[in-house]
């Protein structure tokens, strides 16, 4: 004999308005994203100028390669180059931050590189020598060693017999 059960979870399925308030949660839920979003590219953009003079003292070089690669896009592609550069005008904070990312990632890069170059050439570290003065211990006094002694020899033993 076979037993099917059921379960139902969240209440009474059977009512109309079960699909909807999930729906209603759904539209509410990206409307207040939309607004976030707003909030933070509205942010970005007042801080654009900040974010772009950041980027340039960090590493300048960060700012001509992503031009450059904009031109080389304009002359293997002129639709592309063309859409990627109303793209970055467009996502100008975003580009910004990007960019930002990027520079410090490089510094950090940089920095670490350094640092393995200088231990590999081990460079002197200066110092500061604290005392000059000699410390005079007693004189270490070495201690008899004792001879192993040997096991107690075992009489009429077949083992003592094979050795003479």
């Amino acid at each position: 004999m076979t037993t099917q059960r059921s379960y139902q979870f969240g209440g009474n399925n059977n009512s109309p308005f079960s699909g909807i308030v999930g729906i209603v949660i759904g539209i509410l839920f990206f409307i207040a994203m939309f607004w976030f979003v707003q909030i933070v590219f509205r942010l970005l953009w007042f801080l654009l100028p900040v974010i772009v003079i950041a980027t340039a003292v960090i590493d300048h070089k960060v700012i001509l390669d992503y031009f450059g690669w904009i031109g080389k896009l304009f002359r293997r592609n002129l639709i592309a180059g063309a859409a990627m550069a109303a793209l970055t005008l467009i996502g100008a904070p975003v580009v910004g931050v990007f960019l930002l990312g990027r520079a410090l990632f490089r510094k950090k890069i940089k920095n670490v590189q350094e640092k393995v170059e200088r231990q590999r050439q081990s460079e002197f570290v200066e110092y500061e020598e604290l005392q000059s003065e000699t410390l005079e211990l007693p004189p270490i006094e070495p201690k008899p060693q004792q001879r192993p002694q040997s096991p107690p020899k075992a009489e009429g033993s077949d083992y003592d017999d094979l050795f003479k």
